[in-house]
């Protein structure tokens, strides 16, 4: 007599079981580091993370009008076509199928962000026993990155999904199902157009591969979508993207490849390579362990040394596993992906970017590693992490909490825009609905309050206040007392609105 398949055995009770351990991480992630924001409650205008804000009204123009009606970007700076800010337009869609359930509110990317990490752990998890699933919410816990970044405003648990997408289709092609495949380029190809660095990830599908007849059209199909895919994103970047006023990305080194320098491009990598050490030495590390450094070192600090501890665990791991005659192409490519991102985060950015970035790289090393490993991985990972890093598990984590006098600002600041904005529909001069920011003058907290569809110029104060730089922006937000303001007063421009904290002016 056959036993009955119970409940949680059967695929839609494992799920709704996976659905839960996953709300379950969320909590206690959440209680552990952020519970007093219960008291004030959730409010992101008080983030300390410039780039939330470029996030929410993007994403509140896609939600409320179809997309910005203003431009988004840096100095009076946009995108040849479309009106988004350095980030592209696709991060904002993929944003905006989740954002429908939540609107337009301050809150929006936080509580979508909530849904992507949902998803990534039911997508990762689904097919392992309690033993692995376990191991991975240690992994998370020890690391912190990862799971720091699932509370803010920002785009990481996008990419966290799509990873998942990656990682278990992949291993969904070991086992012979060819929806992985189409499944795991799918994610591949998305994340490489959005982080041009994602076309590492094709790696995955690349070795876990079915063997065969049909290899080599499979390896060639894979090598053309992943060049098509980078293609695509160098082109978006260069063309549905506003450019980035503080740093871009340096192809140098591609550059001399192009023109057959291959020596010189060399030269080059490790000369960037060898002054990015230098620098996170001297400018992280160094006022890290003296004390002396802002949050903003501290974190980028803190995500280098994580991802370093990981990958030597992973290595670790190898080298068990093959002693053992154990599977450890997932760990190689993980290995490989992890380092040539490393190495184009140095050498083609800048080491501040590991503040963000290290939180891909070390969910990438946590994945494998507790997909493969219990018991090395459940032990290693958590341990070793604690034992570098012992004072770190949620220093100076916080969420904005409410602020009440700063929402009465900005309420004075949407209904004076959403007056002077009425008196120009049908204008389709994007320049007509957007306001120039004088960043470092002014909080950029007050940009939330901003209508729907209006674009945000992040312009520098001292941009702002030189007179031979043009503001073709209709409204300037600056402060009071500024050379800024100073500028647009001369200039001849009639204040909108002015609070205590903040001055709109509107071109004349």
């Amino acid at each position: 007599m056959m036993q009955k398949e119970k409940p949680w055995q059967k695929p839609w009770g494992r799920l709704l079981c996976t659905a839960g351990c996953g709300v379950a991480l969320l909590l206690a992630a959440f209680f552990i580091a952020y519970r007093s924001t219960l008291a004030n409650g959730l409010w992101f205008p008080m983030s300390t993370n410039s780039d939330e804000v470029m996030y929410n009204r993007q994403l509140a123009a896609v939600l409320a009008q179809g997309g910005p009606q203003g431009y988004f970007g840096y100095n009076e700076s946009h995108a040849v076509i479309g009106h988004y800010s350095t980030w592209g337009p696709f991060v904002i869609w993929l944003y905006a199928i989740p954002g429908i359930l939540f609107g337009t509110g301050y809150n929006t990317v936080f509580w979508c962000n909530m849904v992507f990490s949902l998803l990534c752990w039911c997508v990762f998890t689904w097919r392992m026993d309690w033993k692995h699933q376990l191991t991975f919410a240690l992994g998370l816990f020890c690391a912190w990155l990862p799971l720091r970044q699932i509370f803010t405003g920002t785009s990481e648990p996008l990419h966290f999904l799509l990873l998942a997408v990656v990682l278990a289709a992949s291993r969904a092609i070991a086992d012979g199902k060819r929806s992985g495949t189409a499944a795991a380029l799918l994610a591949c190809t998305v994340e490489t157009v959005i982080r041009p660095y994602g076309v590492v990830l094709f790696l995955f599908p690349l070795v876990f591969g079915r063997k065969g007849n049909f290899r080599k059209l499979q390896v060639a199909g894979t090598a053309g979508v992943a060049a098509a895919a980078v293609l695509f994103s160098l082109w978006g970047m260069n063309t549905l993207a506003a450019p980035y006023s503080e740093q871009s990305l340096d192809f140098t080194v591609f550059t001399r490849l192009g023109q057959g320098d291959i020596l010189g491009a060399a030269g080059y990598f490790f000369q960037k390579l060898f002054t990015a050490c230098i620098s996170l030495w001297q400018d992280y590390l160094r006022p890290t362990l003296y004390g002396c450094a802002d949050q903003y070192t501290v974190d980028a600090a803190h995500g280098f040394l994580r991802v370093l501890l990981l990958m030597a665990v992973v290595l670790a791991l190898c080298i068990y596993d093959a002693m053992k005659k154990c599977p450890i192409r997932g760990k190689v490519c993980a290995l490989i992906c992890a380092g040539v991102i490393f190495l184009a985060i140095l050498v083609l950015y800048n080491p501040m970017q590991l503040r963000r970035y290290s939180a891909f790289l070390c969910l990438l090393l946590i994945m494998v590693a507790s997909a493969e490993d219990i018991l090395a991985a459940g032990v290693c990972v958590p341990l070793l992490i604690l034992l570098v890093f012992p004072a770190g598990f949620t220093a100076a984590d916080k969420l904005p909490a409410y602020n009440a006098v700063m929402d009465q600002q900005m309420q004075q600041i949407t209904q004076a825009l959403q007056r002077s904005q009425s008196q120009l529909e049908g204008n389709e001069d994007p320049w007509q609905h957007t306001l120039a920011f004088a960043y470092g003058d002014v909080h950029y907290g007050y940009l939330y309050a901003l209508p729907a569809g209006m674009g945000i110029e992040f312009d520098w104060n001292v941009y702002v206040a030189d007179p031979e730089n043009t503001i073709y922006s209709r409204y300037a937000i600056v402060n009071h007392g500024t050379e800024a303001e100073a500028r647009l007063q001369k200039d001849g421009w009639q204040v909108l609105v002015s609070t205590e904290n903040e001055i709109i002016y509107e071109r004349p």
